[in-house]
């Protein structure tokens, strides 16, 4: 049974060609490419008509790379950015014309579930954990256990809506980013009120995976998935990354260009979540909502 998945990030559009599963895990071709589909967006959350069209060309891409692999099943899901869109119907009918499904628009709580299954498959053990998904238009945090998740809350706080929203200057400001590390930190505080702090934390998507790789010099999934970052190389990531400007940072080892623009923002928040979440590191895992959606939402999961 070949699935192919794509995620309609707002940041990121990703494709997934997953060939099956290997002890329960799913496995196959991942590739991601920075679309920004946030990027500019109308205060109301409309999507731009050059977002869109960055959207469709990349669509034309992926309709062919699942046409090519041969794909049983096609799976599409769209998170915050489209959530967000009053024009969402634009984006679904060119998911319907370059990959011939429907769009499955993921609600903040769904989203946060399939990162947390998708996480989960890189722990050993039953303890409780909470999971941490930074996207480009929303972070989301996650507790459960072996059986699942608990309790899961979507923030509209993301990299890309945060970039446009805060950080003005190129570099940003000390003040910028000490204001968006204490928003991200106001936020988060009033979720682990909840759901409770010190749990061990698991870190996934393009800001966590983005900061791994910086610090290996290069961006090697076998390398990234399993890294353990703390908070004070988070910390000093944030500072390193938010004093250069945009022509520097597209230069870093480690860091695509395309990432660039909102990585600074998605390092603030890191900061912001972890002190709220009083944890001195995460584990990075390149398990994520890609995955959960194959256990979840496709006839792989059963």
């Amino acid at each position: 049974m070949k699935v192919g998945i794509v995620d309609i990030g707002s940041n990121s559009l990703r494709i997934f060609l997953c060939s099956g599963l290997s002890d329960g895990q799913p496995e196959g071709e991942r590739i991601a490419t920075v679309t920004a589909l946030r990027r500019g967006a109308a205060a109301d959350g409309t999507v731009t008509p050059e977002a869109l069209d960055r959207l469709d060309a990349c669509l034309a891409d992926y309709g062919e790379r699942l046409r090519g692999f041969g794909a049983d099943e096609v799976v599409a899901v769209g998170t915050s950015a489209v959530r967000d869109a009053p024009n969402r119907d634009e984006v679904t009918a060119r998911v319907r014309a370059r990959l011939g499904t429907d769009l499955q628009v993921l609600s903040g709580p769904q989203e946060a579930e399939m990162s947390y299954v998708g996480a989960r498959l890189a722990v050993t053990g039953d303890d409780e954990i909470t999971v941490m998904d930074i996207g480009g238009g929303s972070t989301e945090l996650v507790r459960g256990d072996a059986d699942g998740p608990t309790m899961a809350v979507s923030l509209d706080i993301g990299s890309v809506r945060c970039t446009d929203a805060r950080l003005h200057t190129d570099p940003p400001t000390h003040a910028e980013r000490d204001g968006l590390i204490g928003a991200a930190r106001d936020a988060a505080s009033d979720v682990f009120t909840v759901i409770g702090r010190g749990r061990p934390m698991v870190g996934v998507a393009g800001t966590i995976t983005t900061l791994a790789a910086i610090v290996i010099g290069e961006y090697d999934p076998a390398r990234v998935h399993g890294a353990v970052l703390t908070r004070d190389v988070v910390e000093g990531l944030a500072d390193r990354l938010g004093d250069m400007p945009l022509a520097d940072r597209r230069a870093v080892p480690g860091l695509h260009p395309d990432r660039a623009p909102a990585i600074v923002a998605g390092a603030c928040i890191a900061v912001g979540a972890m002190q709220a979440a009083e944890v001195d590191h995460l584990t990075v895992s390149e398990r994520d909502l890609l995955d959960g959606v194959a256990l979840r939402l496709t006839s792989l999961g059963g």
